[in-house]
């Protein structure tokens, strides 16, 4: 079962989202920018881009990938990109930012999650600021170029004995259609584990290097409970 799980963080987000413009007190680890975007615990949402970025690193270079986007604790040898935020919040901040999940395949049973298009952002040693879909680090084993850009979908995790299960088994993205996970591949296919490989050919960040994933939904922008604060009346 799919549910909007952590009612307790959008209740605690909803005053800061919704009052815009006045001084109240954000909630804790939550701070509003000077630009006027939402950070917490790391995680950036940027009202006006209707966006999402996370704090990731690159964790591997070349080899089979299963998993775009993963926890610390989660399939590191299998995995593309590795974040320290909660997959709980990731799945929250999606719905206030008007994303609806659902099944990864429209069928009889109901509609398909809105799909979202992830982007990997850092800036190059020139200082250049530097933004290409992630599915240009990703090769289809199938055609042996890079993955096209379809696309993931807004799946959901669910919920058992209490544990929100994405975060227990520590996925946020996966191209292998196996696990709980907060998006998932759009692909029919997506269930072979041979489908994806790192392009090995692509040259990565410095580790040093400050990147995030940025995920941003197709959902229009008037269907978010997020927006951006009116002009000068910012809180800093």
């Amino acid at each position: 079962m799919m549910l909007r799980f952590s009612l307790q963080l959008i209740l605690s987000l909803l005053p800061v989202l919704l009052l815009r413009g006045q001084e109240i007190p954000l909630p804790y680890g939550a701070k509003r920018l000077p630009d006027g975007n939402l950070e917490l615990n790391g995680a950036i949402v940027r009202s006006a881009a209707h966006e999402l970025a996370l704090p990731c690193r690159f964790v591997l270079k070349e080899g089979a990938l299963e998993v775009i986007l993963g926890k610390p604790d989660g399939r590191m040898h299998e995995a593309l990109l590795c974040t320290d935020i909660p997959a709980v919040q990731v799945q929250t901040m999606l719905y206030l930012l008007g994303a609806e999940n659902g099944f990864r395949q429209p069928n009889e049973k109901g509609r398909q999650g809105d799909l979202i298009d992830l982007f990997i952002e850092w800036k190059d040693a020139q200082g250049n600021f530097q933004r290409e879909p992630v599915e240009q680090w990703i090769v289809d084993t199938r055609t042996g170029k890079n993955l096209a850009q379809k696309g993931w979908v807004f799946v959901g995790s669910s919920v058992k004995n209490g544990a929100f299960q994405a975060d227990a088994e520590g996925n946020i993205v996966i191209n292998y259609s196996i696990g709980a996970t907060v998006l998932d591949s759009p692909d029919p296919a997506s269930d072979d584990d041979t489908l994806h490989i790192v392009d090995a050919g692509k040259t990565q960040p410095p580790s040093e290097t400050a990147i995030f994933l940025v995920m941003k939904p197709r959902t229009k922008v008037a269907n978010s409970i997020i927006q951006a604060p009116e002009k000068g009346n910012v809180s800093p």
